[in-house]
């Protein structure tokens, strides 16, 4: 919708806000944070999440705000007991804030705000707790200032009249260090939060302070099995028994995966209880089909590329013949002049790996993007696009740029190619 463009374009060209709207920030943040503070009591902190909308219920729009919400709210401390989807219908909105405020310590809807007949989220709130809508002074100027809009029965009013006894919550962008130039509404223990999934983001990332827990860290880890579920089961049961008082047990299957067919998933707010369960489960499992996978092997590349590489293994022979050719092209050349070809196929995937451990040693602090270049075919397989996708994404920086070109189109300008990196690999 086209108040999407305008908002996002405002709360980008809005400079500084007056002192007034700053106390004000402030008073309202610490009024919140008091609030917070005296429903907790010193207990485990809970939270709601309630999604709104038709399209996420009719499937027109996937939601991933809950999942962001669930991770982020994790690390803050926060245990996350029920998430809910709810149509754009005051009443149903209304029961569910009504029925989660009184059983967690915080609730946090998504989506509902804005300018049109289907953005009743801020009616319902109101409703939830017996208030009206009222144009709220600050809110009136900010929609002016954002949109120019001055009439009272302009659509773009609408985001003004919010529940009477709302608090308006600046935050702090993390990358600029600067304040809000747009709140979040909050009311009771209840937090609005806008759908767009950036803006939502952008939002709890800037108001994690609202939230978090320090009572709270939650300590996890997770064990890969090499055998089938039902082989285990009965020693699952016997743990989550012995344990599951202090720490969670989730047991996932993978059907697909090339190196475990389950994942254990061991969850904890205390660290000594979570070592409790786990030491149980390493003594009782079968001897030999824990396998010791690296979760996330990008984040160690450079220290386990370059040990194979200095292993003298027949492997690790091949492994230190490719580093040795990269070193020589980051030698030669400086970072911005180098590029990988990838399409996403096993040897570039391998070939984008051994660059990135290389990079990573010698650039451990560096804020340059390696360069990928993945020409398009005229049909790409999809599972290939979203693997390429999630490459790019899990080496962080790293830009894969794409091209159209036909499949016949072949690359003859790259000082590093697949061939001369893996030769004898």
């Amino acid at each position: 919708m086209r108040w999407n463009l305008w908002l996002c374009q405002g709360i980008l060209r809005v400079g500084r806000q007056s002192r007034y709207l700053r106390a004000m920030a402030a008073q309202n943040s610490q009024a919140s944070s008091g609030t917070n503070e005296g429903i907790s009591g010193g207990e485990v902190m809970t939270a709601g999440i309630i999604i709104i909308g038709d399209e996420i219920l009719k499937g027109y729009t996937q939601d991933t705000n809950s999942f962001f919400m669930c991770k982020k709210l994790h690390s803050l401390g926060v245990k996350v007991s029920k998430i809910s989807v709810v149509p754009d219908e005051v009443d149903a909105i209304a029961d569910e804030i009504s029925s989660f405020a009184s059983r967690f310590t915080y609730v946090l809807t998504s989506g509902g705000i804005g300018p049109t007949h289907d953005d009743v989220t801020f009616e319902a709130v109101a409703q939830a707790f017996g208030e009206k809508v009222f144009p709220h002074p600050e809110m009136v100027e900010l929609v002016k200032k954002f949109f120019g809009k001055t009439e009272a029965e302009c659509p773009e009013m609408k985001l003004a009249r919010i529940p009477e006894s709302s608090l308006l919550n600046y935050g702090v962008d993390d990358k600029t260090g600067r304040p809000f130039s747009y709140p979040l509404i909050s009311v009771r223990n209840v937090y609005v939060f806008p759908g767009i999934p950036s803006l939502m983001r952008r939002a709890l990332e800037g108001l994690g302070h609202l939230f978090r827990n320090e009572k709270t860290q939650f300590c996890s880890q997770e064990i890969y099995v090499n055998t089938e579920e039902i082989l285990i089961a009965p020693i699952l049961d016997q743990a989550n028994v012995s344990f599951r008082r202090r720490t969670s047990l989730g047991s996932y299957p993978d059907w697909v995966n090339n190196y475990f067919r389950v994942k254990l998933t061991l969850d904890s707010d205390s660290k000594e209880h979570l070592e409790e369960a786990v030491s149980f489960l390493m003594e009782n499992l079968p001897k030999g089909i824990v396998v010791p996978l690296v979760a996330n092997p990008v984040s160690q590349a450079a220290k386990d590329v370059y040990a194979l590489a200095e292993s003298d293994s027949p492997l690790g022979q091949k492994v230190a013949a490719a580093i040795r050719t990269i070193e020589e092209a980051l030698d030669r050349y400086i970072l911005s002049k180098l590029c990988v070809g990838f399409n996403g196929g096993k040897d570039c995937t391998a070939l984008l790996h051994l660059f990135y451990a290389a990079v990573q040693r010698r650039y451990p602090e560096r804020s340059e993007k390696l360069r990928a270049l993945y020409i398009r075919t005229v049909s790409p397989f999809p599972e290939m696009e979203e693997f390429i996708k999630d490459t790019a994404q899990r080496i962080g920086h790293t830009g894969i740029y794409g091209s159209s070109f036909a499949p016949s189109i072949s690359l003859t300008a790259f000082f590093m190619t697949r061939a001369t990196l893996l030769s004898g690999a």
